[in-house]
């Protein structure tokens, strides 16, 4: 997913984004044997920094596995796991395009990964499936 132009004005529009991870959230641990997600490394590509290596201001953003109806939505599970490490997350932050709110779990989530690495290897170790996104 390509990050918003700004408007005429420079103020950036705000970034459409879920507010809680959904049911088919990659970075939900209960989705660990119910969905299998055999292509999420390509997915995420470009999209996971990490402190000192942040995804870059422009790189892709990491949309909702399930909002088919709506494309272009943030995905929740992502945002708060490591939108902290992606500068375009942060500048929107910085402009309010985005909450700060955001880059963190709510109080009644479900379990999420700590990390990308975390939760690609559980994907990518899962052996079961019902469903495929």
């Amino acid at each position: 997913m390509k990050p918003p132009a700004a408007s005429d004005h420079g103020a950036p529009p705000p970034l459409p984004r879920c507010t809680r991870p959904c049911r088919a959230c990659p970075w939900r641990v209960d989705t660990i044997g119910r969905i299998r997600f055999p292509n999420i490394a390509e997915y995420a590509a470009g999209t996971i920094g990490r402190p000192g290596e942040e995804a870059p201001l422009g790189a892709l953003l990491f949309g909702c596995h399930a909002v088919k109806a709506e494309p272009g939505w943030l995905c929740a599970g992502w945002l708060a796991v490591v939108g902290r490490d992606h500068l375009t997350v942060r500048y929107a932050v910085a402009l309010g395009a985005l909450p700060a709110a955001a880059l963190t779990p709510g109080r009644d989530w479900p379990a999420l990964f700590p990390t990308y690495s975390a939760m690609e290897a559980a994907h990518h170790h899962a052996l079961t499936s019902t469903e495929t996104f």
